[in-house]
This record gives structure tokens, sequence and C-alpha cells, in this order.
């Protein structure tokens, strides 16, 4: 069958549409080859895009939704549970510059527990809230300094000790990411380090 707009679809129909197993593709060279209800893609299935985009996995209402694996031609990957279209759940991401995570999603973004890797020797393994570092963790930074305690978009914030590679411990009250109690303020590299939520879905 050939729509108006030249997407041709091929496979199973009922009542006049797309109904089952079945495989379109679109004009500007997206294909599409899995399951459809009443004309919709819905159910398990596999989008190519011509750009070099792919997504296998659960889809509703034409949108990614239940479990699925997405990968973007700059090497980013997500797999993991989809909510209409957004991460949502739990799954593991990598990006392009080799950062990974894994963990909770709401909405697209990083939240509830999760934990994250960046290539460059930060690791933090806690809560995050909207995308941010945010609550309880432990933070580990290249130079072997460990923090445990609270955290406030992305800085360290309430309660909370830290471990230096020499041996020296400081602890107390942060706030804003330094250490009120003490004389100086200690650098705060985790305001940097979590990765911006992309665009992706």
């Amino acid at each position: 069958m050939t729509y108006p707009d030249g997407s041709v679809y091929e496979g199973q129909f009922r009542a006049d549409q797309p109904e089952g197993n079945g495989r379109i593709v679109y004009p500007n060279g997206d294909v599409y080859a899995g399951s459809w209800l009443a004309g919709v893609i819905d159910g398990e299935g596999k989008l190519e895009y011509a750009n070099g985009r792919g997504y296998e996995g659960g889809f509703q209402d034409g949108s990614f939704h239940g479990v699925g694996k997405l990968t973007e031609p700059d090497g980013y990957v997500y797999d993991g549970e989809w909510n209409l279209g957004q991460r949502h759940g739990t799954g593991s991401t990598t990006y392009a510059d080799g950062t990974t995570y894994e963990g909770g999603f709401a909405n697209g973004r990083r939240e509830g527990t999760g934990k994250i890797v960046i290539p460059g020797g930060f690791a933090y393994e806690g809560e995050w809230q909207a995308g941010e570092i945010d609550g309880q963790g432990i933070a580990t930074y290249a130079d072997g300094t460990v923090y445990e305690g609270g955290f406030r978009q992305g800085k360290r914030q309430g309660q909370g000790v830290i471990r230096y590679a020499s041996g020296e411990e400081a602890s107390g009250e942060w706030q804003n990411g330094a250490l009120t109690e003490a004389s100086a303020e200690v650098e705060d590299a985790a305001e940097d380090a979590a990765p911006a939520e992309g665009t992706s879905n």
C-alpha cells in the first residue's frame, strides 16, 4: 500500500488499516518494522532512521514505550524503560564522551538513585533529582578524594565528610559546596562533573 505522502506499507491489515505485523518505508528513508494496532505503530518493533539513529523495543501510539534501546549516530545509547517517548523508570546510558549512567529516570531526566562514571575520573553514586546530583551520595574525584554526604543541585550541601587522598579528613556542615566550619573553602568539583541532560529521547 502506498500512501499519498509516498510512504509504502507492506504487511497485515484489519478494517483497511495496518494491524498486526508490517513494515513501512517513509519518504525520508526512515524504516519501521514491527507491530501495528488500528493503523498506528504499537507493540514491539524496530525503527531505523535515515540519519543512523535506531530504536528497538516497545511502542505505544507511535512513541517509544515500555522497554527499548535507543542508539544515536554519535555513540549515545540508552537501554531501559520508556514512557510515551521519554526515558522513565530504570535504564543505562552511555554518552558520546564515554560517560556512563545506570539508575533511575523520570520524564527524561536522571531521578531517584543512580551511578555515573565520567572518563576524567569522577564517579558519583547516590540520589538524583530533575537530572542533577541532589540528596545523599558518595562522590569520588580524579585525585582520589572521596566525599560522602548531602548534595544540592550538584554541590555539597548539609552534613558530609570528605577524605583526601593524603589521608586528611574533614567533616561538618556544607553550604553551597564549602565546608562552613573550615577556615578555607574546599573547591566543589561535583558542580560540573555530571553532564547536562541531552535532548535525546
